[in-house]
């Protein structure tokens, strides 16, 4: 419950003029920027993340293709079933995360 502080300001219609929480948000801009940008409301920094990503299309599709060519048909096209049906629920709550609509376009 806000209280009144009889200096005739309403508390509840400036709540950033607080001093704390002037300083709560200038330690959590220095200590975490990205999380301070996310909470203020403007766009954060975005690393670009291609390095990660080509790593690991150039670790993984010679492994998976070896894999395939040793083992029976049957048994890969199995195995392509099994991870395609447990990873698709993950791959669109991943979707879900990452979606960087704008805020107030809807």
């Amino acid at each position: 419950m806000d209280q009144y502080t009889g200096d005739g300001r309403d508390p509840t219609q400036h709540p950033d003029d607080d001093p704390v929480l002037r300083r709560l948000a200038e330690d959590l801009a220095r200590d975490d920027p990205r999380l301070a940008a996310l909470l203020d409301g403007s766009p954060p920094e975005s690393r670009p993340r291609h390095g990660r990503t080509i790593f690991l299309l150039v670790v993984t599709v010679p492994v998976l293709l070896t894999l395939g060519l040793m083992v029976p048909p049957t048994v890969a096209v199995g195995v392509v079933a099994m991870l395609l049906a447990i990873a698709s629920p993950l791959v669109v709550c991943w979707m879900c995360a990452t979606d960087r609509t704008a805020p107030g376009a809807q």
